[in-house]
């Protein structure tokens, strides 16, 4: 049964609009406008069909990128050595103080309540769980303010940044603001990030290697092609670079 689009078409990540669709229809006169459509529909998904894979053979016969080899891609790994550990592991409890960031009167109640809190903690740390439970705007308050286990970009910035610097059995020294209010953070246990072994990322760095590779080339070619076009009401950046001379 043909079904009508409402919110166009996707073809291969390209979108087909229903403005589109709608301007083709006059080009498919039709016994009713439910076929029309569906014939013009039909009509410009074989289009873009077709367009891209003229592009893609175009592009495969015009662009050649040599593929990432062993040492290329070793020496990739020893001058980014940073960019391969894995995330430490934290599993943390927070107290949270709730004050939206345009509201001043509200972020310097939700401090002094932090500030005062984290003076009762520093004389009794036990109390943590007590205090969340009876303080804490987060859902976590009914379990202590206990968050489970957290590895990076699980949180917001502030939060992350401020517990990426904490050790296990820690407690914030001080209130830790973020965009919702105040944060009192406590950690359980660390157990940080290890040195991920060359053979365990060799693909993905050539594949990383390869696309950066790959986008260069095309740079390059789209910047031969503005060379050599003589376009008019538009400036293409590139057409005068020393390249394409």
């Amino acid at each position: 049964m043909m079904k009508t689009p409402s919110l166009g078409i996707d073809v291969n990540g390209i979108l087909i609009s229903n403005e589109e669709i709608n301007a083709e229809i006059q080009y498919h006169p039709a016994e009713s406008l439910f076929t029309a459509r569906y014939e013009a529909t039909k009509a410009l998904v074989i289009r873009e069909m077709l367009i891209q894979r003229v592009i893609d053979a175009l592009l495969e016969q015009e662009i050649q990128v040599p593929e990432a080899d062993i040492e290329s891609c070793r020496r990739y790994y020893e001058n980014n050595r940073e960019k391969f550990f894995t995330s430490p592991l934290f599993e943390v409890a927070h107290i949270l103080y709730m004050a939206p960031p345009e509201d001043d009167a509200a972020r310097a109640e939700a401090f002094e309540r932090a500030s005062n809190a984290l003076e009762r903690l520093k004389a009794s740390p036990e109390l943590f769980a007590e205090i969340a439970k009876t303080d804490s705007a987060c859902s976590s308050a009914k379990d202590g303010g206990r968050l489970g286990q957290i590895s990076r970009g699980q949180t917001m910035p502030a939060f992350e940044a401020a517990l990426f610097q904490m050790q296990e059995g820690e407690i914030s020294a001080a209130p830790v603001a973020s965009e919702v209010g105040y944060h009192i953070i406590k950690v359980f246990r660390r157990v940080d990030g290890r040195q991920l072994p060359f053979e365990n990322v060799t693909d993905w760095i050539a594949q990383e290697l390869q696309e950066k590779s790959w986008n260069r080339a095309f740079s390059q070619y789209i910047q031969l092609l503005a060379g050599r076009a003589r376009i008019t009401g538009f400036r293409l950046d590139g057409a005068q670079n020393p390249l394409v001379q």
